[in-house]
């Protein structure tokens, strides 16, 4: 229920409107009554009501130097003037001050009525959208850890390298990256076939295990990689130079407390120290490196990376990993920019190495495979092939006798562009089909109500993607959209004498008559009732 406070220097006015309207009907009730303004300040701030009739003239403070004070009390609620004064100024003034609607003493019941419904009516798209507003904030701050380790995850493996975007996440997840040491546990070959169920519980013990383990003097993010291995970056809450040192002890006990408490085993890979976000994916290599070497170190072992110096590391090999994973994910998205981006670094950093041709030709080898692989999945994807594109396995021959890094390097960059070109094709014209789906609902539909939800079903996609459609493709949201078409619909009926403008309304739509008119100015520049005078005169 709404509460109601009636303020007013006449007792008869005061117990009229309290009397008369019948208040559940509008789901409200009265709360209280005053005399004058700074009785009424006072119920105010004793009740926080919804509703507020005042009088302008009153005793000691008018109606409009009240709401001003009160504005600050309830901001969000519904000030109705009750006054004598006909003067536009005083209309002016009280919508100025925040005012809801100004009535005219005397008003017919009927009259005072419909400002109440339109002021409930209010009120309750006002709660909704708070209670929508407070979910929403409740469902986001419940999804933090994943949405943080999602973002973690995404840097590591260099999916996004957006700083911007980046920096952004930190601050908003509360995510801090100075001097820090990543380990990676994996759980041993022994206890890898384990029911789903079994392998969740084993990741809740280590995570639990190892959040423990560094809780009072380091703080901890995780970021699940696989069913079998956990990424920990360690970052100490004070400077210390023997940072890896301290985990590599720390490291020891959640073996222990591992194997004793749930009865399997892990081997950990500890990356040397890092520096800030920009060294995470070197890091988390580093780690995945070091647990490469469990061949030599065997199981349940700790393996700290700065101690494989003896052992044979291709540095150069590394250098080379994640272009082919970023180049791939750009052409699987159709993003031609970031491919011929890529494309670009790639050939930066072959020029820059010193490697072996074989090696050289084998990287180009594997890439343009992956690629190959992309073609056939969208190849399969179409009614037809209509691109007439050699095979790209024939580039395989070309490689072998290529006798220049460029050749190579042309090659890579037909076989992306060929591919890419294609899928931006396909989605475009995927893109184009949804939304003229999505529109043609909306001109045979407009008559009912009609959500976003309900018009995602129908094409179905996810209702951001529909969203984000619109805006993209037609430069306006759905709800414009459909506004647009509504409009334009009943100006064709305003044309017709037959129809009234709440009759107008309805066809279109929408049930509520001065939210039509208010929508119908938005759109024409005019309401209704003058657009009907201008065009049927």
């Amino acid at each position: 229920m709404f509460k109601v406070l009636i303020i007013d220097d006449e007792p008869t006015i005061r117990r009229g409107l309290i009397n008369i309207i019948n208040w559940k009907k509008f789901q409200c009730e009265i709360c209280g009554e005053a005399c004058d303004g700074i009785e009424g300040l006072e119920k105010i701030e004793e009740y926080k009501p919804d509703l507020i009739f005042a009088d302008i003239n009153m005793p000691e403070i008018s109606g409009l130097e009240m709401i001003r004070s009160a504005k600050k009390i309830i901001p969000h609620s519904k000030f109705i003037i009750l006054s004598g004064y006909r003067e536009f100024s005083y209309m002016q003034e009280a919508i100025k001050v925040g005012a809801f609607d100004y009535i005219l003493k005397p008003s017919s019941i009927e009259d005072i009525c419909e400002v109440v419904k339109r002021a409930v009516m209010e009120l309750k798209y006002q709660r909704d959208d708070q209670l929508e507003t407070k979910k929403l904030k409740k469902c986001f701050e419940e999804s933090i850890p994943l949405l943080k380790e999602k973002l973690l995850y995404d840097i590591i493996f260099q999916i996004n390298i957006n700083e911007e975007e980046i920096n952004e996440g930190f601050e908003l997840y509360g995510i801090s990256i100075d001097e820090f040491v990543m380990i990676i546990i994996e759980i041993d070959g022994e206890s890898g076939h384990l029911e789903p169920y079994q392998k969740q519980l084993y990741q809740f013990g280590i995570v639990n295990t190892v959040e423990e383990m560094f809780a009072d003097d380091f703080k901890v993010e995780k970021i699940v990689l696989s069913n079998n291995q956990i990424a920990f970056i360690i970052c100490a809450l004070t400077k210390s130079e023997l940072l890896v040192d301290n985990v590599y002890k720390k490291a020891h006990s959640i073996q222990q407390l591992i194997e004793s408490c749930f009865n399997f085993t892990v081997t950990i890979a500890i990356s040397t120290k890092g520096n800030k976000v920009e060294a995470l994916h070197e890091k988390m290599l580093e780690c995945k490196n070091g647990l490469a070497y469990r061949f030599y170190m065997g199981s349940s072992s700790i393996i700290l990376y700065r101690d494989l110096n003896g052992f044979y590391k291709s540095q150069e090999r590394i250098a080379f990993d994640g272009y082919d994973k970023k180049l791939c994910e750009a052409i699987k998205t159709g993003n031609e920019s970031d491919v011929a981006q890529i494309l670009t670094q790639i050939e930066e950093k072959v020029h820059a190495v010193n490697l072996d041709p074989e090696q050289i030709k084998t990287f180009y080898w594997n890439l343009i495979y992956e690629i190959n692989m992309i073609r056939i999945s969208i190849k399969n994807l179409e009614v037809q092939d209509k691109d007439g594109n050699k095979d790209i396995s024939n580039i395989y021959k070309m490689i072998e006798s290529a006798s220049q890094v460029n050749e190579l390097q042309n090659l890579l960059k037909e076989a992306a562009n060929s591919v890419v070109h294609r899928i931006n094709r396909y989605n475009k014209k995927n893109i184009n089909q949804i939304l003229q789906n999505a529109m043609n609902y909306i001109c045979e539909n407009y008559t009912m109500p009609i959500t976003l939800n309900e018009l995602a079903e129908h094409t179905y996609v996810s209702t951001y993607y529909l969203s984000r459609m619109f805006k993209k493709e037609l430069g306006k949201n759905f709800v414009e959209y459909l506004n647009e078409v509504r409009i334009e619909k009943a100006k064709e009926l305003l044309k017709d004498n037959h129809y009234k403008t709440y009759e107008v309304a309805e066809l279109v739509g929408i049930q509520d008559p001065h939210y039509f008119s208010k929508i119908f100015k938005k759109y024409v520049n005019m309401t209704p009732t003058e657009y009907k005078e201008q065009v049927v005169g």
